[in-house]
């Protein structure tokens, strides 16, 4: 008979990364939602809906991942400019020779 542990893991790829960390983690601990839940102080349903991609505040997520001890950092995203995309294309079809 199959354990839960012999269950393929779900694919969290349609995800927001940061919800996507929260699910693998709690899955990783083996927590349930609604442990997960009672420790961060939302309601499992609330939890279920952010697993599932709805969406929640910036709040609500910063204690999903303190109760998981996932660190969340706020990081610039770099834009790529015409002349990177030039470049990277340039490798891509010359094998970096130009």
């Amino acid at each position: 008979m199959p354990t839960q542990s012999d269950k393929p893991s779900p694919n969290l790829d349609h995800l927001d990364p940061l919800v996507g960390a929260v699910v693998a983690k709690r899955k990783q601990l083996r927590w349930s939602q609604a442990k997960l839940a009672q420790a961060a102080g939302i309601s499992r349903r609330a939890l279920l809906m952010i697993e599932k991609g709805g969406d929640c505040n910036l709040s609500t997520l910063r204690r999903l991942h303190t109760c998981l001890d996932i660190v969340m950092q706020a990081a610039s995203a770099h834009a790529p400019t015409l002349d990177d995309m030039n470049a990277q294309n340039a490798r891509a079809r010359f094998g970096g020779v130009r």
